[in-house]
């Protein structure tokens, strides 16, 4: 069910010897709880547990001589599975913070749960609004993009250059509808229209058809909102059926440098994407980034990059208020500037993370002057524009 986290070449050896001669003091336990079960492998997977690993590495250690421990597990796409292993975590194990957590129904109970026991959640892995919504909790953060924030800011950024009019495409689970819906909800609340839309089944080996009919509607722009491999089926069956020709922008909502990584920049050219992060923004995400990618093989996406930045975020809210009480901790977790590769993001009463947000386009082959270096930012999405949203279901704890 769960396991120690502690990876090669990495300094956990450190830690724990630190741990070893601190007995007598009460050890400070992080659960990376991540999936790498269909789309999840896109957000999550055992590269969560490398970004949690350096974060602690990073930090170092608490002045009060505090151990520091990580745990992980893996919850396979089961809500339930997933509920239960943070249950032992916390009763038996008295782990102070979750991290990562894909998917929607699993985040929504595992922070509940951690709500009843006065533990943190850190959601860096999950694109569900129902987290900051409906279920939002006074112990927990979200630290990624949710489906509202990702296709405002995408419509927002295309809508500057003239793009008016969209064709949806989404797989028929939970994240494409959701993704579906605020798109449609963004698209029209800027005085857009989306003249259509069609849905496939998630394991479809072909989403042609649906290709087809998007590319013959006419529109401006082209919105895919599926994830993973399927995605990346869709951005060779787009270029092959010659949308991007045909159109003046084809957009992927959960788009991720794996995935164009996967694809190849020649076939992904000219895909537009939204994000928070990029590894080759600055200075400090490039250090991270090639830590990161000397660990894995490969450069890091906002989720990763986001688990490191909430797991040293919650490290120093520790070392600062001498506690691992949740309500507690989380008022000190918003009242204080998130540090985010250069940026201070500020969070809102219902947990998320407000940071700016960055439209990107891939470039061409002949401008791809190193492997992974695969986006051109066309503009930024101010936060304050990218997370305003009138039709945002409404936390309890708003005023």
């Amino acid at each position: 069910m769960r396991r120690r986290s502690f990876l090669t070449g990495l300094s956990a050896a450190g830690l724990s010897s630190r741990a070893r001669g601190q007995n007598a003091l009460p050890t400070v336990r992080i659960g990376v709880l991540w999936d790498r079960s269909g789309p999840a492998a896109v957000t999550s997977g055992l590269d969560q547990i490398v970004a949690a690993r350096l974060a602690v590495d990073d930090f170092g250690q608490f002045s009060r001589g505090y151990p520091i421990d990580l745990v992980d597990a893996e919850f396979e796409r089961r809500p339930d599975k997933a509920e239960d292993i943070a249950r032992e975590w916390i009763e038996q194990e008295n782990v102070a913070a979750i991290v990562d957590l894909p998917g929607t129904a699993a985040p929504v109970r595992v922070q509940e749960l951690a709500r009843a026991h006065n533990r943190s959640v850190m959601n860096t892995g999950s694109f569900s609004s129902a987290l900051t919504g409906a279920s939002c909790s006074p112990t927990a953060t979200h630290w990624l993009e949710d489906t509202r924030a990702l296709t405002r800011a995408m419509t927002i950024g295309l809508a500057a250059d003239g793009v008016k009019t969209w064709f949806l495409v989404a797989p028929d689970d939970v994240t494409g509808i959701a993704f579906q819906t605020d798109a449609t909800a963004a698209i029209e609340s800027t005085g857009g229209r989306v003249v259509g839309f069609a849905r496939h089944p998630v394991d479809a080996e072909t989403t042609a058809p649906a290709l087809t009919t998007a590319m013959n509607a006419g529109a401006d722009a082209i919105g895919l909102c599926a994830m993973g491999v399927s995605l990346e089926t869709q951005i060779r069956e787009a270029r092959g059926l010659g949308l991007f020709e045909k159109t003046k922008a084809v957009c992927a909502y959960a788009g991720c440098i794996k995935d164009i990584h996967a694809v190849g920049p020649l076939e992904a050219r000219e895909l537009y994407l939204v994000s928070g992060f990029y590894w080759n923004q600055n200075d400090r995400a490039r250090a991270f980034s090639r830590r990161f990618n000397d660990v894995t093989g490969r450069m890091p996406d906002k989720p990763y990059a986001a688990t490191y930045a909430a797991v040293g975020h919650f490290l120093r809210i520790v070392e600062a208020s001498d506690t691992i009480d949740g309500v507690a901790l989380n008022v000190g977790l918003r009242r204080q500037p998130a540090y985010f590769f250069g940026a201070n993001g500020q969070f809102r009463v219902d947990g998320t993370l407000l940071l700016d947000v960055g439209l990107f386009r891939v470039k061409p082959p002949d401008q791809v002057t190193e492997t992974w270096d695969y986006y051109k930012q066309v503009r930024t999405i101010p936060a304050s524009e990218a997370f305003n949203s009138s039709s945002r279901p409404r936390c309890p704890l708003s005023p």
